[in-house]
Formats: structure tokens, C-alpha cells, sequence
């Protein structure tokens, strides 16, 4: 009995960035037990400072050390963000820029955002209402008082549209450049840019961006 030929499956072409290929299945960035534990370390090797209060982050916003990001552009908009929080470092804020372009590119919707910089009081007061919230302080608080990780809604996205988001996020935290983890019980893809991210725009564009604290 002759065997039939095995039958070849397309694979997924993710078009950021270019020539990458990967499945993008639900467990590429499925959080683990080390994973604040591996952001924070992150931040330490990075010197990033986190953000106490309100005055502190006023402070850094005159500094120059995180920039404002508008409530709503074409190719991305924010949700349940207070008005004083909608800050990012640089480097974060031209990842979400460049991400939202090109998400916008291919599916002409824009990105949904719904967290970016939060002080340790604010996070206390989340961690105090949402069990699934990191803490405030210690080696697993959360990143978001860094003020270089954004969380990106996927309510309403396309089967398409996620695995898209996966497969670009998994190959720029494979190349080292991020840290992305899709949570599920509340459904965001929560993003740490690392600083190295503007080396990665930079011999894209010959273009550098970004603040040194």
C-alpha cells in the first residue's frame, strides 16, 4: 500500500519583524512562577527607578524621564487610565507607537490600552481589590511602577488579531528586547519594552530614541 504524501501546513508569517516565523499558539507567553521575579530583576539590571507617588512621578515627568501618551491617536486608544498616569518611558512609548502603526497596517483597528505607569499606592489599592494584581513592593511587585510596561486589551480582538499580537511579541521577547505575558484571566497582553528596544529600532531606521535616567 503506497503512503500517502503528509500533508503541509501553512505556517504563520509574522510581518514584525520581518523573516520571523513562529506558531502562534496560546502558551507562547503564558505567565510563569518566575515571572515578576524575572521583570523585576529587569528593572534592577536596568537601574529603573519605581515610582512612589504622585509627586514622584510629576517629578520624572519634568525630568523627561516618561512621556505623555495621548488618550486617543488613529492607531491606539486608552481605556479606565487616569488622566494623571498616561505616561511611559521613551522607549516604551515608541514601541506602542510602532506597534499600533503597524497593528493598524494589517487590520486597520486600533490598539486598545488599558495600563501604563502606576505609583506603589495606586498598585496597593488594586492589589487590594484584584487578587490577580502583583504587588506593591518586594521582589515580585509589579512592573508598572517602572513606568516601561503597558497592558494591551484583547477584548474584541480577532482570532487573527491575537495571534498576530503573539507572534510579534514572542519574537522581540525571544531577541531579547521585551518582556510579554498574556494573561487570560483578565484578557491583556501585559508588556515590559526593555531599553534596548531603541538599538532594535535603530538599525531599522538609523534612528535612536529614548532617556537615560
Amino acid at each position: 500500500m503506497t503512503a500517502k504524501p503528509a500533508l503541509l501546513l501553512p505556517l504563520l508569517v509574522v510581518a514584525f519583524p520581518p523573516g520571523v516565523l513562529e506558531p502562534a499558539s496560546a502558551d507562547l507567553l503564558r505567565a510563569k512562577p518566575s515571572s515578576q521575579l524575572t521583570q523585576n530583576q529587569r528593572a534592577d539590571e536596568e537601574n529603573l527607578s519605581r515610582i512612589r507617588d504622585r509627586a514622584m512621578l510629576r517629578r520624572f515627568v519634568r525630568a523627561g524621564l516618561l512621556e505623555p501618551v495621548p488618550p486617543r491617536t488613529r492607531y491606539y486608544y486608552t481605556r479606565y487610565i487616569p488622566r494623571d498616569y498616561h505616561y511611559l518611558r521613551p522607549w516604551s512609548k515608541l514601541f506602542l507607537d510602532r506597534l499600533s502603526r503597524q497593528h493598524y497596517a494589517r487590520f486597520k483597528k486600533p490598539l486598545r490600552v488599558t495600563s501604563m505607569v502606576r505609583t506603589a499606592s495606586m498598585q496597593a489599592r488594586l492589589a487590594g481589590r484584584n487578587t490577580n494584581a502583583a504587588d506593591a513592593h518586594g521582589p515580585r511587585r509589579s512592573s508598572h511602577l517602572t513606568g516601561a510596561t503597558l497592558d494591551i486589551s484583547k477584548a474584541g480582538m480577532s482570532a487573527e488579531q491575537i495571534e498576530w499580537m503573539r507572534g510579534v511579541l514572542h519574537a522581540l521577547k525571544e531577541q531579547g528586547y521585551l518582556y510579554a505575558v498574556e494573561e487570560f484571566s483578565q484578557p491583556t497582553f501585559h508588556i515590559m519594552v526593555f531599553r534596548n528596544y531603541t538599538d532594535y529600532v535603530a538599525a531599522r531606521t538609523g534612528k535612536r530614541s529614548g532617556a537615560a535616567e
